[in-house]
């Protein structure tokens, strides 16, 4: 009876042209680490659009993703199935989701959204791509590989044919030229760049969009993942001097935990890439600025609902490392900002541990159709009480994980546990997980240890890599 109300109190303080429904925009990025934002780090890199959202709405500051590479947390978005449920850890581990399988773009569609994927996908739909609409739920959908995926098939010698972005650059005689400055800053114009070209795609579906119903648009940019080739103007900005470098922990993590991450060969090295890497998230910033000027010349954004989060971020020089794949708040936090018009709560930077899971069934209660949400296990917690500051969000715990080890946070506590290890770290006092105090909050380790074999158990069986695809073999 709560969520119902909460929810028909939404409904009303989003009143526009599609009734009750507003648009939705997911503005998904890719390998952003949160410290690089204006809004929320030490101000490395220029992120004016982003820094916006944040003030138009609630910057979730310790939010979690549940997969810490691309496929693992693109996939367990789309269905709503948590790393453990596909037995899919790591890129690689899992071909394809189940044929039929529940996803929210499919409720959105029966919620009355005319639904969109435009962008970088690293979705597994069943029987592959061609089906990412049918399979998947999207009335639209225009999608292409990451940046290093396309660079390595050409390196190969094997550019997909029928690949959307190597068509449009075949067909406008630019294909020689992007294969030509592999390794180097682009020199192509901006809507020929991968990233620009996702904006340039998402404008025109804006502009030519007809149909008498709400739209959800789900873009999903390539950037800030490297390599970070971004055009020369954008590097010129940032200077390695300016850079922090590395930051060495004071302990051993477990090698299991880490096994995806490297160290810095030096530290010339990792600021270089640290200033490559701004230039990129002020790239990707400028993108995001023309999506926000054309919902506004269209008069969209007083009924539109923008979500911005990255699949997870990486290592950039915490602990000394880059990369990603390990459960340290560098990698786990998504940098996640929802703004809501006429929610009443801009500018709030939000302290309750929440999910990128809890976006399912946020976005359904918005559609006022929570009860379409139909998966077994139905993880995630509505975020409408943190955003409209009415009602209770409950879950005291968030949650993440890589094969054989899961993180929990209670927004102040993060415990990293696995392989008999239990790793504490202050978050308020220690950001950047470098000190492990588990010896001196035995306390805090129990109650964060009960808190993740209680989640084990709710949310069980734990798959091992590749777990679901042998299942669905077998069958």
């Amino acid at each position: 009876m709560v969520k119902k109300s909460v929810c028909l109190l939404f409904s009303v303080l989003l009143l526009g042209v599609w009734a009750s429904q507003p648009n939705i925009l997911f503005i998904e990025v890719d390998d952003l680490n949160y410290k690089f934002l204006s809004r929320a780090g030490e101000k490395l890199a220029k992120t004016p659009n982003i820094d916006s959202l944040a003030k138009s709405g609630v910057y979730f500051e310790n939010a979690m993703c549940q997969g810490m590479m691309c496929g693992p947390s693109r996939n367990s978005l789309v269905s709503g199935m948590l790393p453990h449920s596909m037995g899919f850890y790591r890129n690689g581990q899992m071909k394809s989701l189940p044929e039929g399988v529940w996803t929210f773009p499919q409720a959105l569609q029966k919620a009355g959204y005319y639904t969109s994927y435009v962008g970088k996908s690293h979705i597994r739909p069943f029987g592959g791509h061609e089906n990412m609409a049918s399979g998947m739920g999207f009335d639209h959908v225009q999608c292409t590989a990451g940046r290093a995926v396309l660079q390595g098939a050409l390196k190969k010698g094997k550019p997909a044919g029928n690949d959307w972005y190597f068509t449009h650059l075949k067909d406008n005689g630019l294909l020689e030229q992007f294969a030509e400055e592999i390794g180097r800053p682009s020199t192509l114009k901006e809507d020929d760049y991968l990233d620009g070209f996702f904006t340039c795609a998402t404008l025109d579906l804006l502009d030519g969009y007809k149909e008498k119903k709400p739209i959800f648009i789900w873009l999903n940019y390539s950037l800030p993942h490297g390599p970070h080739d971004v055009n020369q103007s954008y590097l010129d900005e940032y200077s390695e001097d300016d850079m922090p470098g590395g930051e060495p922990a004071k302990f051993s993590p477990p090698e299991k935990l880490v096994k995806d991450t490297k160290f810095a060969r030096s530290e010339d090295f990792l600021k270089n890439m640290q200033s490559a890497y701004c230039g990129t998230i002020d790239f990707l910033d400028d993108q995001i600025g023309r999506l926000l000027k054309k919902l506004e010349e269209k008069k969209m954004l007083d009924n539109t609902v923008i979500v911005f989060f990255s699949d997870h971020g990486i290592m950039m020089g915490g602990h000394n490392r880059i990369h990603k794949g390990t459960l340290f708040r560098q990698v786990t936090n998504p940098a996640l900002i929802v703004c809501c018009p006429g929610s009443g709560r801009r500018g709030v930077v939000e302290k309750t541990p929440v999910e990128l899971l809890d976006l399912i069934p946020t976005v359904l209660e918005m559609a006022g159709r929570p009860e379409l949400d139909k998966r077994p296990i139905k993880e995630g917690e509505s975020l409408l009480p943190l955003l409209t500051g009415k009602g209770t969000f409950k879950r005291p715990y968030a949650f993440c994980e890589v094969e054989s080890y899961v993180a929990v946070s209670d927004g102040r506590y993060r415990l990293i546990k696995g392989e008999g290890n239990h790793l504490l770290f202050d978050e308020v006092n220690d950001p950047d997980n470098l000190e492990d105090i588990a010896s001196k909050y035995p306390e805090k380790v129990a109650e964060l240890s009960k808190a993740v074999g209680q989640w084990l158990d709710q949310t069980g069986p734990v798959l091992p890599p590749g777990g679901l695809n042998k299942q669905i073999t077998k069958k």
